[in-house]
This record gives structure tokens, C-alpha cells and sequence, in this order.
């Protein structure tokens, strides 16, 4: 691997923009970005390795300066103002600074949410193309397992599947759970799981880093750390506290303090905890960011913890409860045994009954409480360590680098079917049935040849459309000048075929090369219009490529090409080519009436006339 501009003499990427991303939003770290924090400095303390950022823009990866490296990675600081002002100012140089040059056995490892970046996941696929080794450390398939998340971020991870199973030469996870999880889902698919190592986790927040003299709650309390979303089960918490009150009253029931930031399908405990006064006061909610020395005070003095979650890829809130000595009452179900060990209490998942028992029988009498908290104690068992798990990452890192590049996948098509680039968006409310038609008829519909979109598509589009691409966008993706684009796919049919893509309409002209089995052609595109590229002869399921490079794009607005969605027809159909045409014209003279029917547009009439550009 080296950069255009400055030397790097690096073989391994470690790519860290979940992070950097994260830290601007002046919150503490929990779950992901904490792994990401505490495992980047051992690997970046090897002379071969160097972080990187991906600017989305143009869909490149750009080291960090040294500087940078030590303010956000190797010398955090604990003050989030001046953490978040640091990777503001990272980011907004990446935009402009020289990207690194992935060369053929560049190592690339991915440590973050990879899963809900799509910008992140088409980088890497492009550099996957490009010859790189991919590395992803799997933390859970959560959206995959369980419906708790949006139906936009459940889309994204099942993109993310896709890249990694057909793309990562090794796959590490947090969970010898999360690993099984993983081959079982390659398994259903009928494709092998790259290999890959099984971490484990060590306690996030270590005793004895704060100062946790002072108890920060004025009662008895009980913790439950995580954040506030459906698979957590906070309702289920919530309930078992309830059914407690009513069996053996509210002063023999210690609080119980939530702990973290609120997420998504919460709805049934957050109502419930609201209209109940959060049980009279017996439960409260800490929503805002906690730091992590606030939080290291709230383990030191709680009188145990809970975590009824429904699903982990490992559960840190575990760890982190035996590190400071407390028993964790905890639902039994995927790695939260691997977290807990033999030394936390499990209960039946989803069961509040279950969980006020435990609390009863485990945690409010004294005597059963310490004997647990003396099995913590004296437990001899060598402690995971961050250093260890980063071991484990570059065991992994090796091992790609020594594998042989995985091959390319060229995708099934089907012939005359149009395949959205576009990130869908959702239909309006049924309500308001003119609303919905509208979204059918527009949003609803392909660009050229207004069919109904894929809901799907990305399973093709994904392996079929890579290149420097920006973030794809509600219309489709844009490709700058100097940045290229490789289509790929499995020829549909015998003969000579002919590749059709739609571009977005603004105005302006972009001038682009293309060099395919149909040879070299360059074309002056005005956009909006449709390219159309030959395909050349071939046969049904052989491999066909063609790249393209924008090589101006100045005679534009937004200075780039949008592409909005491509087809394959048979190079002889020319009812589908005029079809294709037509509609661009359509979406055209659409834009241009309404650029006309503006004001500004009305207002510069007569200097148009007097410049002879017309009136009208």
C-alpha cells in the first residue's frame, strides 16, 4: 500500500472512521467505538500498520497524520469537546488530503459498525477489487436474528453479510456465539464462511482507572446497563420490579438505575415507565451520555446488576459488572454465558417472573449476595485483555496476508431488467392514498424503464456496480472526475449486448472514457441522458467488465456524474433503447419546465434575450 503524495511504508490499513465519526458527537464510548479505542493502539504500535479514514466523498481511504493518530487513538484525551473539535478537523482534511493506493495484498482491516456505513462497505469492496486483504471483526447478527432494529439498518447488515462472505479473506469475531451464528447464516446461504478467530472481550472500564469513593445515588440501587432499544429488554426490568413491589413492598426493593442512551423500538417501555412514574420512583433513567468515571462510581456501588437482554455478540455490561466485583443477573441466550462465565445468575430470557425471582433469591438477601461476590473475587481465571484481543486481531491480519485474493463476483442478471444504484426510501403512510400513488409512481418506479424497483436490488448492485464512489444518495451514486467505476456481471444472454445507465438529471456535461468488450469509447454525456456501452459478443453466463472514468465533469453544477440505475439489453433492441431514451427526455423537459416556472428564471428573461440564449 502507499499514498499518492507523502511515502507510507505500510502493508496493513487499519481503518478507524467508526470511531472518529463517533467522537464528533461528543459521546462516550460504549460497545463498538470502546473496542475500536482500546484495541487501535496495540495494533498500531506494529511499524506496518496505519489508521485510516475514509472520505465519503470520494470514496477513497486517507491515512492520518501523526498528530492525529496520537490526539484520537494513542493519547485520548477524556475531554470530548476537544476530541470532537480533533476528528472534525481529521475528517474535513481527509476531503482534501492524498489517498492511500491499495496495491495487491494490502491488508485492510475493518474494527467498526462497517454494517451501517454503505459508503464504508462500497470502499471496501472497491478495495477488494483492487487486490486488497479484508479483514472484519464480527461482533453480532443481531438484525439478522431478531427483528430490533429499523428495516433501513436490517438492509444495510444484510449488505454487509454479502460483502463479507463474499469478500473478507478473514472474519475474527467477539464470540465463539457470534461465530456459530455466522457460519450458520453462510451455511443457510450455501457458501463457506471465510475463517476466523474468536476473541472474547475483556471488562470495558477498569477498576481502579477512577476515583469511585463517592456513591453516585442517594438509595439502594441495582444497575442495568445498555442502551434503550427493544432488544435490551428494559421492559422486562421494568415488570420484574413491579411484580417485586406488589409481593414484598417498595421499601424492601432497591432502585434500579438505567443507564444508556435511548435507541429504537423502545416505545413499550418508555411508555410504560413514563405513565408509571417510573414505578413511583423506584426506576430512573440515565439517557444522556454518562462518562466513563461517573459510570465506574455507578458499578462500584450498586448492589448487583441486571441484563435481560434477548440477544449479545458478547455483552461488555457483564464483564464489566464481575470486574467490579458485583453478581450479574442475566438472561441466558446467546454469548452472555461466554461474558458471564460461571459467575453471574442466569434467568429464563423474557421472563419477568423469572428475573424477580433471581433479584429475590440472589441479590436483596445480604448473605447470598456476598457469597456470590466472594466466588468474583476469588476467581483465578487469567483475565481477557485488550492487548490479547489485539493479538488475536492481527493473528487474523497475518493470515490474510499470506491467503490468496478472493475472486471476484460477477453477478446473475436478468436480461431487460433495470437494477436501482439508489439508496430506497420508504413509502409514504397508506393514510394518505395520494400521497402513497404519488411515491408509486415516481420513487416506486425505474428511471428508464418504469418498472416497479427492486426491493432487493442491492444483491446485485452491490457486487455489480464498484469503484470511487460517494456516499450513494436518495437518486443514485456520484462518480467525480479522475475516479472510476467498474460494471460487472454475467453476460444474460448469447449475442452482443449493450449496457444501459441512466445518469441523474441536472445541468451540465461530464466527458467520460469506457474501456469494456465492446472496446475503448469515450462519450460527452449530458446528464440526464442514458450511456449507452457495448457489450460486445459473448455467451450467457460468461463474465463481462466495463470501467468507467469521468474524465471532466467542470461543464456541470454539482461537478460529477450521478448514476441513477443500469440495465443490459440486447444490443439489437432498439425498442428498449428508445424506451430508455425517451424517458430521460421525459425526466428532462420535467426539470426544465420547472426551472422555467421559477421566479429566477422569469426575472433573468431579459438578460437570456439580450445574450441571445432565448427568453423562453
Amino acid at each position: 500500500m502507499r499514498v499518492v503524495g507523502p511515502t507510507l511504508a505500510a502493508m496493513n490499513a487499519l481503518d478507524v472512521t467508526d470511531l472518529v465519526e463517533f467522537l464528533q458527537r461528543q459521546e462516550s464510548v460504549s460497545g463498538v467505538q470502546r473496542v475500536i479505542a482500546e484495541t487501535a493502539p496495540f495494533l498500531l504500535a506494529h511499524d506496518d500498520t496505519q489508521a485510516v479514514v475514509l472520505d465519503r466523498g470520494r470514496g477513497v481511504f486517507v491515512p492520518l497524520t501523526h498528530d492525529e493518530t496520537s490526539m484520537l487513538l494513542l493519547q485520548r484525551s477524556s475531554e470530548r469537546p476537544a476530541l470532537a473539535t480533533a476528528a472534525t478537523a481529521c475528517l474535513a482534511r481527509a476531503r482534501e488530503g492524498a489517498a492511500v493506493e491499495i496495491e495487491v495484498g494490502t491488508v485492510l482491516t475493518f474494527l467498526g459498525a462497517a454494517w451501517i456505513n454503505d459508503a464504508l462497505m462500497m470502499a471496501a469492496r472497491d478495495a477488494a477489487a483492487r487486490g486488497a486483504r479484508l479483514v472484519f471483526l464480527l461482533y453480532d447478527l443481531t438484525p439478522a436474528m431478531e427483528a430490533g432494529h429499523t428495516a433501513a439498518v436490517n438492509r444495510l447488515f444484510d449488505r454487509y453479510l454479502n460483502l463479507i462472505t463474499q469478500c473478507a479473506s478473514a472474519v475474527p469475531a467477539i464470540s465463539e456465539s457470534s461465530r456459530r451464528d455466522y457460519e450458520f447464516h453462510c451455511t443457510q446461504q450455501r457458501t463457506a464462511a471465510p475463517p476466523g478467530e474468536v476473541t472474547g472481550l475483556p471488562c470495558g472500564l477498569t477498576p481502579g482507572q477512577y476515583d469511585t469513593t463517592e456513591s453516585p445515588w442517594p438509595r439502594p440501587y441495582a444497575l442495568l446497563v445498555g442502551t434503550v432499544e427493544s432488544r435490551k429488554n428494559h421492559i422486562v426490568a421494568l415488570r420484574a420490579w413491579q411484580q417485586m413491589i406488589e409481593q414484598i413492598g417498595a421499601d424492601a426493593v432497591p432502585d434500579l438505575v438505567c443507564v444508556g442512551r435511548l435507541g429504537w423500538h423502545a416505545n413499550e417501555f418508555l411508555h410504560e415507565y413514563v405513565m408509571t412514574h417510573g414505578l413511583g420512583g423506584k426506576v430512573s433513567l440515565l439517557s444522556t451520555s454518562v462518562p466513563d468515571e461517573e459510570l465506574a462510581r455507578f458499578y462500584a456501588h450498586a448492589q448487583f446488576t441486571v441484563y435481560p437482554s434477548r440477544y449479545e455478540g458478547w455483552g461488555l455490561p457483564v464483564s464489566e459488572s464481575i470486574a467490579f466485583g458485583k453478581l450479574p443477573i442475566v438472561a441466558s441466550n446467546s454469548s452472555l454465558a461466554e461474558a458471564g462465565r460461571d459467575l453471574a445468575v442466569y434467568v429464563e430470557t423474557g421472563s419477568a417472573s423469572a428475573l424477580a425471582d433471581a433479584v429475590r433469591r440472589h441479590g436483596l438477601g445480604r448473605a447470598a449476595r456476598e457469597a456470590h461476590e466472594a466466588r468474583i473475587a476469588a476467581d483465578a481465571s487469567a483475565p481477557i485483555t485488550w492487548a490479547r484481543v489485539a493479538d488475536i486481531i492481527r493473528t487474523d491480519m497475518d493470515r490474510a496476508a499470506a491467503a490468496k485474493g478472493r475472486q471476484p463476483v460477477f453477478p446473475e442478471i436478468e436480461l431487460n431488467r433495470e437494477y436501482m444504484l439508489s439508496v430506497p426510501q420508504p413509502a409514504p403512510d397508506g393514510g394518505h392514498a395520494d400521497k402513497y400513488l404519488a411515491h408509486l409512481q415516481s420513487e416506486g418506479l425505474t428511471p428508464m424503464f418504469g418498472q416497479p424497483r427492486g426491493e432487493r436490488d442491492f444483491e446485485v448492485v452491490d457486487p455489480a456496480v464498484v469503484g470511487e464512489l460517494g456516499s450513494p444518495q436518495t437518486w443514485g451514486v456520484e462518480l467525480r472526475p479522475g475516479r472510476r467505476v467498474d460494471v460487472r456481471l454475467r453476460r444474460p444472454a448469447d449475442g452482443p449486448l449493450t449496457l444501459l445507465m441512466a445518469t441523474r438529471s441536472m445541468p451540465g456535461v461530464a466527458v467520460l472514457d469506457a474501456v469494456g468488450p465492446g472496446g475503448p469509447s469515450r462519450q460527452e454525456v449530458y446528464l440526464g441522458s442514458v450511456v449507452s456501452l457495448a457489450l460486445g459478443d459473448g455467451a450467457a453466463g460468461e463474465p463481462a467488465q466495463v470501467s468507467i472514468t469521468v474524465l471532466d465533469a467542470h461543464d456541470s453544477v454539482e461537478g460529477f456524474l450521478g448514476l441513477r440505475s443500469f440495465a443490459v439489453v440486447l444490443a439489437d433492441d432498439l425498442r428498449a433503447e428508445v424506451a430508455a431514451q425517451r424517458s430521460a427526455a421525459q425526466a428532462l423537459r420535467q426539470e426544465l419546465d420547472f426551472i422555467q416556472g421559477t421566479r429566477s428564471w422569469k426575472v433573468t428573461a431579459p438578460l437570456r434575450k439580450m445574450k441571445g440564449r432565448g427568453a423562453n
